[in-house]
């Protein structure tokens, strides 16, 4: 099992995120959103291109049909530290699939990885930062990992 570290960042309001100064980097992104006083886990997801391509994405396409304001947190991966961009670009595919499958009884909108799930590498993910309701420690249990 390899083991990473993701950082979470503070949450920022979604409609002025695209101007945060990290919206050319590639990684892991988790959107919640406070209701009523309410914060509910809306979607996990990644980008290998950049944050900004995919939020602009989000943010036209199913944001809107939820009431609320909505959040983003940026996950960073940042152990290993040293990685080619090959090995990065599936590091956060495989992220990706493991932190929703780790955490689908609490996501609202995603659809992938929530009754199996089998990235390319079993992961075993800290969690520091701003994590939210996303927790310290995951990865996938040996009685639910599947191979292929």
């Amino acid at each position: 099992m390899r083991k990473i570290t993701i950082d979470w960042s503070y949450p920022m309001d979604i409609d002025n995120i695209l101007n945060d100064s990290r919206m050319s980097d590639i990684g892991i992104y988790y959107i919640t959103r406070n209701f009523g006083g309410k914060i509910s886990d809306l979607y996990i997801g990644k980008t290998i291109y950049s944050y900004k391509s995919r939020l602009e994405s989000h943010w036209w396409y199913w944001l809107d049909n939820y009431r609320g304001k909505k959040y983003v947190r940026l996950g960073k991966i940042v152990k290993p530290k040293s990685l080619s961009a090959e090995n990065l670009k599936q590091l956060i595919n495989d992220a990706e699939a493991t932190l929703i499958f780790c955490c689908r009884n609490q996501l609202i909108y995603n659809t992938m990885c929530m009754s199996s799930c089998s990235p390319s590498q079993r992961l075993h993910i800290t969690n520091t930062g701003r994590r939210g309701n996303i927790p310290a420690e995951v990865y996938i249990p040996d009685d639910e990992w599947i191979e292929y």
